[in-house]
């Protein structure tokens, strides 16, 4: 049995892992098909095709979703809803989101990296 002193001094030299400040869960549902993926931002990471991006996105709005609009796209009136949910903490504050988009431009437009996916 190692002494205490020692398993100290040990934990010192590894330091603990901690959990993301941020972590997202997002889904994108279009018709019968779902589409799914983790975000973790500080560091940028999950399952998310992007999360450089999609991070960066949500730091220029401090992680509100309603703030994403980027206003730059052209996109036709065509009706092929998607439905957009994120759940999860922004530094530490929870945030859960979901809106329905009449097509996936406008979704695109709406939302910028974060539910490209």
């Amino acid at each position: 049995m190692a002494p205490l002193p020692l398993l100290a001094a040990l934990a010192a030299l590894f330091p603990a892992a901690s959990a993301p400040e941020s972590m997202f869960v997002l889904s994108m549902a279009r018709g019968e098909t779902v589409h799914m993926a983790t975000l973790t931002c500080q560091p940028a990471g999950g399952g998310h095709p992007s999360p450089d991006d999609a991070c960066l996105a949500l730091s220029d709005v401090d992680g509100q979703f309603t703030g994403l609009s980027t206003g730059q796209a052209f996109c036709t009136l065509e009706y092929d809803p998607v439905t957009v949910r994120a759940s999860g903490k922004w530094r530490g504050e929870t945030r859960l989101f979901e809106a329905t988009f009449p097509n996936p431009c406008v979704m695109r437009a709406e939302t910028g990296p974060v539910f490209d996916f």
